[in-house]
């Protein structure tokens, strides 16, 4: 069957206003359909219009005369075989959004070696850019929270300006290292050594580990530590804080800290290492190279228990 031909009764000239050809293509305003449906309407020189096509697996809208076209102000979404959305502008892919919902802005892939944003359809967020700050946080007209940090739906902390200050509340400082088991308790006074500690083979969480590009290499001011066996210990650093999964120790350093403490202590106390991994009261309240921190909650228990404290190593 031939090309259907429809006049647009609008027109004063014979003109075609909508073919339907022989495959059941349609296109209105267009003369030649390669696939699919077609708009394309003409104003002032330029084309605008619509264009579904099923041979390619694509949707174009937008308008695509020579000038708009020279100037890059068209929008093509395009799907592919492997089931994704993808957004070009000026021939070039600006987003693109995979089969299972992730979104990428800027980039194709998951690395973080490429600059751009991807956004993971459970939540995460991974963002990346060259030479210049990542993220900048701006809060207009009044002092309060910048971010907030929450752990089962619950907040835990936050970070606030006032005026001219920025505060990092519910604070704990943490250093990673490495040279003590991991069974090790949380609480237990650590001193350095006179050695750097290294990079792990990988980094991050369980189940989302990758290669550490860094891995072997000594880093720069992170000493290595060992379990205080020294009373009075002037090389203190801190208390377990946790571990992560490359089984590296966060030592508590400075902010608030549970410390394993032995004997009975009241608040205000200052401590010392005990010798054994745990701490124990300061004989004077003056703050020295071997104070570990201050007792905020006190307890009057002779044994071994932990402390909550606001810690002073540093």
């Amino acid at each position: 069957m031939s090309n259907l031909l429809v006049q647009n009764i609008k027109h004063t000239n014979d003109t075609t206003a909508m073919t339907i050809d022989s495959s059941g293509n349609v296109g209105i305003g267009a003369t030649s359909v390669s696939s699919g449906f077609q708009t394309e309407l003409n104003h002032s020189g330029e084309t605008y219009g619509l264009k579904l096509t099923n041979g390619s697996n694509s949707i174009r809208f937008g308008a695509g005369g020579p000038e708009i076209s020279a100037t890059g102000a068209r929008l093509d979404i395009r799907t592919t075989d492997s089931n994704e959305m993808r957004f070009y502008t000026n021939n070039s892919e600006r987003m693109r959004v995979d089969s299972s919902g992730h979104f990428y802005l800027g980039k194709t892939t998951t690395t973080s070696a490429d600059a751009g944003i991807f956004m993971q359809s459970n939540g995460g967020i991974d963002a990346t850019r060259s030479a210049s700050r990542v993220v900048a946080l701006n809060r207009l007209s009044d002092d309060g929270q910048l971010m907030a940090f929450a752990q089962a739906n619950s907040e835990e902390g936050n970070i606030s300006v006032s005026g001219s200050t920025v505060s990092y509340n519910g604070f704990s400082g943490l250093h990673e290292s490495s040279g003590i088991a991991t069974n090790t308790s949380i609480g237990t006074v650590v001193s350095t050594i006179d050695e750097l500690d290294v990079y792990s083979s990988k980094q991050g969480e369980t189940g989302s580990e990758t290669d550490n590009p860094k891995s072997g290499q000594t880093r720069t001011d992170h000493a290595k530590v060992k379990v205080s066996n020294t009373t009075g210990d002037k090389a203190v650093y801190g208390v377990v804080g946790s571990f992560n999964a490359q089984g590296k120790v966060n030592v508590a350093s400075v902010g608030i800290g549970s410390v394993r403490v032995t004997g009975a202590c009241a608040k205000g106390d200052l401590l010392e290492s005990n010798g054994d991994g745990t701490a124990k009261v300061q004989s004077d309240d003056i703050v020295r190279s071997k104070t570990i921190g201050k007792v905020t909650i006190g307890n009057s228990n002779s044994g071994v228990k932990l402390v909550s404290c606001v810690l002073y190593c540093g």
